[in-house]
């Protein structure tokens, strides 16, 4: 992946949350010209923030337990292998002799 393929996938996600805030966060925190976090207090700001730091724990439990499996699955569909990793990159030679660097 090149760096500005990087950038694309980064930008995909940012469109991606843009399309939430649209859709989903239109119906459940838009009020008129404003949004409901406009006229939170801090410290209610603060718990909603622990909540989903909480909320961000359980998914990511969620997602490492399928991620387990998924990898389980892998290793049992290509045993011993880096079938889907990418191709290590070729050792540099200098002519008919492999490279070896020199110094500390």
């Amino acid at each position: 992946m090149t760096s500005e393929e990087l950038a694309n996938e980064i930008m995909a996600a940012v469109v991606a949350v843009q399309d939430r805030i649209l859709s989903v966060g239109r119906a459940q925190y838009e009020e008129g010209a404003n949004q409901q976090f406009e006229r939170q207090s801090l410290q209610e700001i603060v718990q909603y923030a622990l909540e989903e730091v909480e909320d961000g724990i359980a998914y990511n439990v969620m997602l490492r337990y399928k991620l387990t499996r998924l990898k389980a699955a892998l290793d049992l569909a290509f045993p011993g292998t880096t079938a889907l990793a990418p191709p290590a990159p070729a050792a540099p030679t200098t002519g008919a002799h492999s490279y070896r660097p020199t110094g500390p």
